[in-house]
């Protein structure tokens, strides 16, 4: 009887133990799939929440940049003659126009980016280190953007013809050349491969404007009027438009177009 009893007992015991392992199984199994799926949840939300803030810094910059636009076109026409406003106007109606654009387009995208940081707040696993990462990848691109801007600014030549602008010799031109293509990746090789049309004072008028000169500088280093400058950015732009109808958003300006370039 005591035998029957204590195999009774052992085999309680082994269900016991059976039952508590098949239930801390299922809470594995339970646990590692709650994980799972919030970790696909940051996959997912991750890149879509570095678009949205990447965006919205290109946006906050081409508006910016926009403004820098219109600011020096006005002031390099004031006291041009009146039958050429309306030339002026169509110059800068397309900057004004886009930042008009861009103001909502920066809200919403702050609507999302606020949605995706309570969505990845929600999922705690990891959510440190996305966050972490989102904001190393965003600095790591400012700090190459401005490393590219000192890296054009400590050259001996751009330093001399932004501090003294004067009229560019051929040699001067050759130098700007190699610089815009040694740092922006062959910016002219790209530029007449795609644009076969352009001319020689097309690709001297893209270098300078990539390389970040003002109109008031480049009419000085071409020696014509801030004016012919302004027609000749109409003319290359029209010019690009003829090989790809569809390169330029609404509103883009030939500058925002090649910095992007």
């Amino acid at each position: 009887m005591l035998i029957i009893d204590h195999q009774l007992l052992k085999v309680r015991i082994m269900t016991v133990i059976t039952l508590f392992l098949a239930v801390v199984i299922i809470l594995i199994i339970i646990y590692q799939q709650n994980l799972k799926n919030k970790e696909c949840t940051i996959r997912r939300l991750s890149p879509n929440l570095q678009n949205y803030i990447q965006q919205q810094k290109e946006n906050e910059i081409r508006i910016k940049q926009n403004k820098e636009y219109i600011r020096s076109f006005q002031d390099q026409q004031t006291g041009q003659q009146k039958d050429q406003e309306p030339e002026q106007t169509s110059q800068i109606s397309q900057p004004e126009q886009q930042n008009k654009n861009l103001a909502p387009a920066n809200q919403e995208l702050q609507k999302q980016i606020e949605t995706s940081w309570k969505k990845l707040k929600e999922t705690p696993v990891r959510t440190q280190h996305i966050q972490e990462l989102t904001t190393e990848m965003l600095l790591l691109k400012e700090r190459e953007q401005k490393l590219t801007g000192q890296l054009i600014a400590i050259h001996p030549l751009m330093n001399e013809l932004r501090n003294s602008p004067r009229f560019m010799r051929p040699e001067d031109l050759a130098v700007l050349r190699q610089l815009t293509d040694d740092i922006y990746q062959d910016f002219t090789s790209r530029l007449n491969s795609r644009f076969t049309n352009l001319t020689d004072v097309d690709i001297q008028l893209c270098i300078l404007i990539k390389l970040g000169f003002s109109i008031s500088q480049i009419a000085i280093l071409t020696a014509i009027s801030p004016t012919s400058v302004s027609q000749q950015k109409s003319r290359t732009k029209k010019r690009i438009q003829q090989q790809k109808p569809d390169c330029f958003a609404e509103g883009e300006t030939l500058d925002l177009w090649l910095r992007k370039f």
